[in-house]
């Protein structure tokens, strides 16, 4: 019987949350602006009720396997005597996945029902709650990536180059925490939020990979003789 080491697919999760989370921001599509009319929200949410649904259930199985992904680095950091920085890399992580939660669920109800037919203020408001909750998720964001990287890096587990990459996205989503204009680059839907994704998806990739071959490398454990020796 094949022995499937469980560990090993469970760091490389986060390669498939990148790419199941592309294909959810394809499907998904433009959602509309922060200072968009209440008539161009509702006109997208209804009008391709399909796209923002079928994305949302995309959206909620690529955040399953980054729970996962979560996991797994947490595991690795307890197994290298880094427990602290997996503590905070669990919280972080799952606080940043809750509150995406939690915009999904306000998406999802805008495409359902209540963008048609709906009151204005109703769908302005909830659309503003849908991208203010999005840009404070991005502290916790922030907060797992650094922590996860500040931990695999003073266990050694990945190159040295690796601490700046880690550092770097996470200052990236850090930024987008402050993304409070109401119109322009620096709004919520501005042109931020892209940086934050790519650099959030590198770096996720990266860090899948570096410990998906980290644990390809190292040697099976031996399992005990079946019988005792004569």
């Amino acid at each position: 019987m094949t022995n499937v080491n469980w560990e090993r697919w469970a760091r490389a999760t986060g390669i498939g949350f990148v790419v199941m989370f592309i294909a959810a921001f394809i499907v998904y599509g433009n959602p509309p602006k922060v200072n968009d009319s209440a008539q161009q929200i509702a006109s997208f949410f209804d009008g391709h009720r399909g796209r923002v649904l079928t994305g949302d259930i995309l959206f909620g199985v690529a955040f399953i396997l980054l729970l996962v992904f979560i996991a797994a680095i947490a595991s690795t950091l307890r197994e290298s005597g880094r427990g602290g920085w997996g503590a905070v890399t669990i919280a972080a992580g799952a606080t940043f996945i809750a509150l995406q939660a939690v915009t999904g669920a306000i998406a999802g109800g805008l495409a359902l029902n209540i963008a048609h037919p709906g009151d204005a203020g109703v769908i302005s408001a909830l659309n503003t709650l849908l991208t203010t909750g999005d840009v404070v998720s991005r502290y916790p964001l922030a907060a797992f990536i650094l922590a996860a990287s500040i931990g695999l890096s003073r266990a050694r587990i990945v190159p040295a180059w690796y601490g700046s990459l880690g550092f770097l996205a996470g200052l990236i989503a850090l930024l987008h925490g402050t993304n409070w204009a109401t119109s322009g680059f620096w709004s919520g839907t501005g042109g931020w939020i892209f940086v934050t994704i790519v650099a959030t998806l590198a770096w996720t990739l990266v860090t899948s990979g570096l410990l998906y071959m980290k644990t390809a490398a190292a040697p099976m454990p031996e399992r005990a003789a079946a019988t005792p020796a004569p």
